[in-house]
């Protein structure tokens, strides 16, 4: 898998200066606290302090490139909600960016299904910034924000995760070979300063509870070469745990789509600032730092709460599969040449495996049952929940 880093050199900003003294402080701190501080610091996180999506922002999401994801999003919802045939389901977003996606399927249900829009709207999200965002683009919406997933509601719920687990904070480790190359020993990676400049430093090995707490991104017959990363995602695997205890409880479901893989981890990190890749050290609390999700886990911790995960499929087999080209060949047709074009371009930029149709990937966390829901037949099944 590419790991995609420019070669920028870093510059010191306030964030830096406060990680930098607490390393002189206290010595090296983990990966997971250092992209904590640099995403959702209070002060000088990435998140607290803009606006980060969309052409005037560092990067483009799926709801930004067109009001069609949101919209095909939100039709399949509605007909998910109608086969589950739950009442009164509340909604849940973690992620939300500037509410754009949610805005996009709550247009949607305004034609099919009315009735969503008095659905209570919970929202994840620690952004003030965002929540301003969202107040503004979702006005008229029962909302209600949240830091976590702590005090969601006893009812049914049907949520949306659209790159959300790939901000969540990781650890990786990092694996030595002993000079005669016969055997070694896995890591933590950890994130020192050397020069006046952040970096990496191999820290402590994992004990044997955490070796075993790493095995489902650590697979047994890992490429032992020295040097060789595995990540780990520990908030990940709460989130899922506490989605699937709640939907095996109260049922409904949850859509997750992010970039990711399935099956052997290895160094996923990357950063963005001007929609360019920069180094993940670039300017602390300046620049959008993420990976990608690893499946595998998320369907093995949810399989252990009671659930089930249907997929991952490829965005593009996704989108294709529950009629995006169809939708947008209908509203072509009521179009302009310049709009019709823009349509198709961003339609492409969606689904095409050279941008981001085969990257991004979409699952469905289900309750306990038979069949697939529609949207993932290119896996085999029936649509039977």
């Amino acid at each position: 898998m590419a790991n995609y880093k420019s070669k920028s050199t870093q510059h010191k900003t306030a964030l830096f200066d406060y990680i930098a003294a607490k390393i002189i402080e206290d010595g090296p701190i983990s990966l997971a606290s250092y992209l904590s501080l640099a995403l959702s610091d209070p002060s000088y996180g990435y998140y607290q302090k803009k606006d980060p999506f969309g052409e005037t922002g560092d990067f483009t999401t799926a709801p930004e490139i067109s009001g069609l994801f949101g919209e095909m999003c939100g039709l399949y919802f509605a007909h998910i909600i109608e086969l589950s045939e739950l009442k009164d389901p509340s909604i849940l977003e973690l992620g939300p960016g500037r509410g754009s996606l949610m805005a996009d399927m709550r247009h949607a249900w305004r034609q099919v299904k009315p009735s969503l829009l008095t659905a209570d709207l919970h929202l994840v999200e620690n952004s003030y910034k965002l929540r301003q965002l969202q107040k503004a683009k979702l006005a008229g919406a029962n909302l209600h924000f949240h830091d976590d997933l702590k005090s969601l509601p006893p009812y049914p719920i049907f949520a949306v995760a659209n790159e959300f687990f790939d901000a969540l904070p990781i650890a990786q480790a990092i694996w030595r070979e002993n000079d005669s190359k016969t055997s070694g020993v896995w890591r933590h990676r950890l994130i020192g300063l050397s020069d006046g400049k952040l970096g990496f430093v191999d820290g402590p090995p994992l004990n044997t509870s955490q070796l075993q707490d790493w095995s489902l991104a650590l697979p047994k017959e890992f490429g032992h070469r020295d040097g060789a990363i595995a990540e780990h995602c520990p908030l990940a695997s709460v989130y899922a745990e506490k989605i699937a205890y709640h939907l095996v409880t109260y049922g409904g479901a949850c859509l997750i789509i992010d970039y990711g893989y399935k099956g052997q981890s290895c160094d996923t990190l990357q950063a963005i600032a001007n929609h360019q890749a920069v180094d993940i050290f670039y300017q602390p609390g300046n620049a959008d730092v993420s990976h990608w999700v690893d499946f595998s886990a998320l369907s093995q911790t949810i399989k252990e709460a009671g659930a089930r995960l249907i997929g991952p499929v490829t965005q593009s087999e996704f989108l294709q599969e529950i009629g995006i080209i169809q939708r947008a060949e209908t509203l072509a047709k009521l179009a302009d040449n310049k709009t019709r074009r823009s349509l198709f371009a961003a339609v492409d930029r969606l689904i095409s495996n050279q941008q981001m149709g085969s990257a991004f990937k979409v699952a469905l966390l289900l309750p306990p049952g038979t069949g697939t829901p529609p949207g993932f037949f290119s896996n085999g099944g029936t649509t039977n929940l």
